[in-house]
Order: C-alpha cells, then structure tokens, then sequence
C-alpha cells in the first residue's frame, strides 16, 4: 500500500517543525450487505499514526451532507497526531448519493475489519457524526455484529457526535416505523445490545430534537439493556446545535425532526464546542 508523506509548512521560524509530518492515501474496502451476499468496495482516507503510534485506530464516519463536504478531515489530522490510525469513509460524495442503512452498516462493517488487519492495530473504535452517529449508535447491537458475520470482531468504543436521539427513544420502544433511516431494520434491532462503551455528544439546541436538551437524557434512561445503559456517557453541550463542527452558520428545511415533522434545521459553527467534543473524546477513547 503506497503511502505519501506531506509536509504541513507554516512561516519562517520554528512553526514547520512543530507540524507534525503526516502519511496518508486513498485505500479500498471490501464490504457487504450481509452474510452470503456478494462484495463491493468504498473509498476511505487513511491516516498513519504521528507521532508515536498507540495500536489505536478510528474509523470516521461523515454525516449526511456527504464526505464532499470535508468534515472529517479535522478529525482525522486530530487524531492522527494523537497515535491513533484513523480512516475517514467515504460513505457517498455528496447528500443526492445517500445509502440505504443496511448498505452504510455493510461499509461500517468492512472498514471494521479492515483496520482490525491492519500490522500493528491492536482496536479499533468508531466515531461518527449525526448520520455517522446513527451508525455508531447501531454499533452497540448484536443485531449488526450478526447481520454482517463479524463473529468475534467487535469496536471498542463508540462517539456519537450530535445524534438524533429522539430516533434512538423511538427504537429503544421499538416503534421505529416512519423513520426512514431504520427502514429494512427489525423492530427489535435496538434491543439487542452488544455492551460497548458509547459515548454520546449531544447538541442542547439540537433542531432535530426540537432543542429539547433533554431528549439525548431521555434516551440514555430508555436505553433497553442495563449493560449498555452503564457503559454510555451523555455530554450535553448546552448552547450547541446540530452540526457545530461545520465551520459556517446556515440553516435548510429537514424532515426527521421529532414527532416525525418537517422544521427549518438551525446550525450554528462553534470552533469552541468543536474543540472541546474533540478532547472529550478523546479522553474517552484513551482510556
């Protein structure tokens, strides 16, 4: 597997040298729809560890505006630079190419033991935001460990970064008709828990939860197995909205919002909030 080398320069003086030297390149990935269903590939970007590699790697999953809109890269420079082998999927380029679930699943699960082959990884954890963070979310089931033939293989841990926790109150009831992002899941999927660590970093002024900072607590309490409700954590950043690591302010009419309505989704940039969802999961995935 090639693997370029770019120099980050910064201005005369010592900036250059404070820039970590980084390797990456394009890989592919086969992947399924589920067990004795024929392989396919997705791209990815794949980030050596820099400095001093851990045995760590973090599959990195973009949200629904598509890997086009270059959200993941901050976190894959983050986290590279902190030991961890990160691969940022490149699930679909832009939102006209959206996935069904069962075939997002399927790359997940491909990307999965992808790094888990990788030389020298020795875990593999996932990190995903709000489309990516339905995937996480899905994580934590048994459901997804058996539909895609994974047998032992499991993640370690799991950031869901501003999910759509009304989604996950519904499932935790079992009434996920209507949703569109459970469509072809069992009705049960979300009982079926696999016990990972889960993190949860919540928006309080989520517009898909209708800026109800206490939705993503209601569904930690629902959570349906007391082993996954023990290992989740819940970080509300209460001024936040949906998609405070864009990096622009802006807004668009949505369907998904709670109660299966239409609202305007309201996002506002916070580089303060980004940096701090950053340590904080950071902090989660180190220990």
């Amino acid at each position: 597997m090639a693997i370029r080398k770019f120099k980050i320069l910064g201005g005369i003086g010592c900036m250059c040298f404070a820039m970590a030297l980084q390797a990456q390149s394009w890989v592919r990935i086969d992947y399924n729809t589920g067990s004795d269903t024929p392989n396919r590939q997705v791209e990815g970007v794949l980030r050596s560890a820099e400095p001093n590699a851990s045995g760590h790697a973090l599959l990195i999953l973009h949200h629904g505006g598509g890997f086009g809109f270059n959200t993941t890269r901050q976190y894959g420079e983050y986290f590279s630079r902190r030991g961890f082998v990160t691969l940022e999927l490149k699930m679909f380029q832009e939102p006209s190419g959206a996935l069904p679930a069962q075939v997002l699943l399927g790359q997940v699960a491909g990307a999965l033991k992808f790094l888990s082959n990788l030389d020298g990884v020795t875990s593999v954890s996932a990190m995903g935001m709000s489309l990516g963070a339905f995937l996480t979310l899905n994580a934590t089931t048994n459901w997804f460990y058996d539909h895609y033939a994974l047998a032992d293989l499991r993640f370690k841990k799991l950031v869901a970064v501003y999910p759509v926790c009304w989604f996950y109150a519904e499932a935790a009831r079992q009434n996920i008709a209507g949703i569109r992002p459970f469509a072809g899941l069992p009705e049960n999927f979300f009982q079926r828990s696999a016990g990972i660590p889960l993190l949860i970093l919540a928006a309080g002024r989520d517009s898909y939860d209708g800026s109800n900072p206490e939705i993503c607590t209601q569904l930690v309490k629902e959570i349906p197995d007391e082993k996954q409700r023990a290992l989740t954590r819940l970080e509300v950043f209460t001024d936040a909205t949906h998609g405070w690591d864009h990096g622009k302010t802006y807004s668009f009419p949505t369907g998904g919002c709670i109660g299966r309505t239409n609202c305007i989704n309201q996002i506002i940039s916070s580089p303060e909030v980004t940096e701090r969802g950053k340590q904080s999961a950071l902090n989660f995935l180190q220990k």
